[in-house]
């Protein structure tokens, strides 16, 4: 029977009714073991799958913590001597999402032009000083606007992470608390889309979000997120203004929302993850407000997708779940190939720059050279080289 592991803390066991995942994976035969991370994994497994919440962990670890860091090892330790497990999701990746500057640049960097001006990031820019005149300065320079939503660069482990403020006005940039991400704010009447990714599969849910607002002479508004998004949300801030009630939120489009995620999953490497989208009034213009690793997943039956994903990924080994058909796959790798033998030192450049970002992961987490796994270096979900372009699909 093979072993599923996983590690989560004991408030997201719960949250997430983890024993009843338990009975499912017996019920398709294999056996779900909740690891221990600080005792080797090799007198644990073997395991076929690794699942972890470790989003905390890494944080703890990042700031010095010898416990995590040992977490963060262990695991690190026996993907590295055990190539063949299926990490969802590699530390690399949600290294990505633990930092909203780097996140946003991340889905920036995607040629979003083709998807014909359907898909953006709001502006924005990261904010490291208490310094007005700069502050207004790097605003000027992103072309970010008032008003603006102001959100803490960590985007996970922290208490501050759903502390948010919305800036009206050049008096208000006294309330930002550096290190932040100013992000222009876009009227959506009030209607947020949290998209839920598991696998090649999403779920769409519609939540309450924040009403229309303009820059004007006004008090700057500090809410935490995560009340004001909640299904039975009654904020003040879910309340619509009388002359923005005839308007209709707008709904995303299925197929814009599909191709988002395949691409995210080729460009993250993950299974796991969570998109905040809002669509904004007049234009239909969609906008990524924020992506989370392993979020939630309130109001769907994620146990039953979980399983889902888990079981298709132990059948089908040889596809190596790269969110991707198989025929094209190969067209990409092939393309691949041909890049190669085309530019044959791009090779080389590729190998000092998992060098350089090794480097850059050791001193972050405090691990040795040898604890620490590139997606690349191991097989997870989506491991393959390929082009992250918008391709046409």
């Amino acid at each position: 029977m093979k072993k599923v592991g996983y590690w989560m803390t004991e408030k997201k066991r719960k949250k997430l009714n983890f024993d009843s995942f338990g009975a499912l994976c017996r019920a398709t035969g294999f056996e779900l073991v909740q690891i221990d991370l600080l005792t080797p994994l090799a007198d644990q497994g073997p395991f076929a799958v690794i699942i972890h919440k470790l989003t905390d962990v890494i944080t703890q670890a990042h700031q010095g913590d010898k416990t995590a860091q040992t977490m963060i090892a262990n695991l690190q330790t026996y993907v590295r001597e055990h190539p063949g497990v299926i990490v969802v999701d590699p530390i690399e990746s949600v290294l990505q999402l633990m930092n909203r500057n780097k996140s946003y640049t991340v889905i920036q960097s995607l040629e979003l032009d083709e998807f014909h001006g359907k898909v953006r990031v709001p502006n924005f820019v990261e904010i490291r000083t208490r310094d007005s005149i700069e502050i207004q300065t790097l605003l000027k320079q992103n072309c970010v606007t008032f008003p603006f939503v102001c959100k803490h660069s960590q985007a996970h482990g922290s208490v501050n992470s759903h502390k948010m403020a919305i800036i009206f006005n050049e008096d208000g940039l006294r309330d930002l608390t550096p290190p932040c991400v100013a992000q222009t704010f876009i009227n959506h009447n009030a209607l947020l889309h949290k998209i839920f990714i598991v696998g090649d599969d999403y779920y769409l849910v519609e939540r309450p979000s924040v009403k229309n607002f303009s820059a004007g002479d006004r008090d700057t508004i500090f809410f935490d997120s995560h009340d004001v998004s909640k299904p039975d949300s009654a904020s003040f801030l879910n309340e619509l203004d009388e002359r923005d009630q005839h308007q209709e939120g707008l709904q995303p489009c299925p197929e814009t929302l599909r191709t988002l995620v395949q691409v995210l999953r080729r460009k993250l490497k993950m299974s796991l993850f969570g998109l905040d989208i809002i669509v904004e009034n007049h234009t239909g213009i969609h906008y990524v407000i924020d992506i989370n690793a392993f979020p939630g997943y309130d109001g769907i039956d994620f146990l039953t997708s979980l399983h889902s994903h888990i079981y298709k990924i132990l059948q089908e080994p040889t596809t190596e779940h790269t969110c991707l058909p198989e025929k094209q796959d190969k067209e990409l790798n092939n393309k691949d190939v041909e890049e190669r033998l085309n530019h044959p030192n791009q090779k080389q450049k590729d190998d000092d720059s998992d060098s350089e970002e090794k480097k850059r992961l050791e001193k972050e987490l405090g691990l040795s050279s040898t604890d620490l796994i590139l997606p690349n270096d191991s097989k997870d979900c989506c491991n393959k080289e390929v082009d992250v372009t918008l391709e046409k699909m």
